[in-house]
């Protein structure tokens, strides 16, 4: 395994590459071995004789590889987090999963003295979206193209756990109040006994800790959300930089685990997306989200969320119809409902909980029953 990788920035090949000339009208399939031939000699000439990191993997959306500017993954060859991000909102960029490089694809190849033929450029051009800065632009699912790079950067949990002197949930205290609220899955809190807060976890599918909100049992401000950046900085673990990207969705409950193929519901709190099928919680009503995916809007029934679900119906978004459940159902009025709170209602009076996909809707006419 090659364990230092010379990355050459200012590469000379056959100039013959970037003077072939194609048809005018270039398809997505020509497009794709286009750069796959101009991108081979690159990689050949940072990586030579090691056929892993050499290999180019073709998908439906994208072309992986190893990154020619971090040198990818030291521990293996095979790992390909660089990518040509072919369809999607970032298409025609190149995003490395690994340093967090992000550029156009033909600033890419100009960085190895490289210029693209005309018709690629335009073909370019004619489907890419004009981003002024990168942190203003929203990711799109290539972010989770390749899950093991996250993986890395969470934390294990046994590593966490030791360090704040935390304890799993099971025969404390805290595990009656879980059950009360309808939560039975021990994997995703932690406690910690001494100073009697619970952590709630945002989990990857291998069990790492990708974020954290802190429940206190005492005094006044009882919800804490932490990004991964900050529990490195609390950990100590400061010498890692962790992707923009990453430590974005890392306050994105569940963001890991939902099905993409299907319906993603998104919640205001994490206890409310761990009770309901593919769903998410943004861990505050009012915090933008980074992710370009479609999504309907299971907001809190109280002020700032009928004020929210208002805002997303006359955007077009599909939104849950609080008035119209608490009508049928005869619920009492209180300042504020959750999920929590009405499958704990419901489960209380005996009554069968409703099918809850009868009451969203995204037209503008039920406005009234939000």
């Amino acid at each position: 395994m090659q364990e230092n990788v010379n990355i050459t920035t200012s590469l000379s090949f056959d100039s013959s590459l970037s003077n072939i000339n194609i048809d005018a009208s270039v398809t997505p399939q020509e497009y794709k071995e286009r750069l796959t031939s101009l991108l081979q000699p690159i990689l050949d000439s940072n990586f030579p004789g090691n056929r892993g990191k050499t290999k180019i993997r073709p998908y439906r959306d994208r072309l992986s590889f190893a990154c020619t500017y971090c040198g990818d993954s030291m521990k293996s060859d095979y790992k390909k987090r660089g990518n040509f991000i072919l369809l999607g909102k970032h298409a025609h960029h190149f995003k490395c999963f690994n340093c967090g490089t992000f550029k156009r694809i033909d600033k890419f190849f100009e960085d190895y003295k490289i210029n693209l033929d005309l018709n690629i450029v335009n073909y370019i051009a004619s489907g890419i979206e004009d981003f002024s800065t990168y942190t203003s632009a929203k990711y799109d699912m290539s972010l989770f193209a390749d899950m093991d790079s996250i993986d890395n950067y969470a934390i294990d949990r046994q590593e966490f756990s030791k360090y704040f002197g935390l304890i799993e949930v099971k025969d404390t205290f805290v595990w009656s109040w879980l059950k009360h609220r309808l939560q039975y899955d021990q994997s995703k809190f932690l406690y910690n006994a001494q100073k009697n807060y619970l952590v709630i976890l945002n989990l990857t599918p291998a069990g790492k800790i990708l974020g954290i909100q802190k429940r206190n049992f005492k005094g006044e401000n009882k919800y804490l959300t932490y990004k991964l950046a900050h529990l490195y900085e609390l950990m100590k673990k400061d010498n890692t930089k962790i992707p923009e990207e990453v430590d974005n969705i890392s306050q994105i409950f569940n963001i890991c685990l939902v099905n993409y193929s299907k319906s993603i519901t998104l919640f205001e709190g994490p206890l409310d997306c761990f009770l309901f099928k593919n769903s998410i919680a943004s861990t505050g009503i009012h915090k933008s989200f980074p992710i370009d995916i479609p999504l309907r809007f299971f907001n809190d029934d109280d002020k700032d969320g009928r004020d929210e679900s208002i805002k997303k119906i006359n955007e077009g978004h599909e939104v849950f119809l609080w008035t119209k459940l608490k009508t049928n159902y005869q619920m009492p009025v209180r300042k504020k409902w959750d999920l929590n709170d009405a499958l704990i209602f419901f489960k209380e009076q005996n009554i069968k909980p409703p099918n809850f996909e009868e009451y969203f809707s995204k037209d503008e006419l039920d406005m009234i029953d939000i």
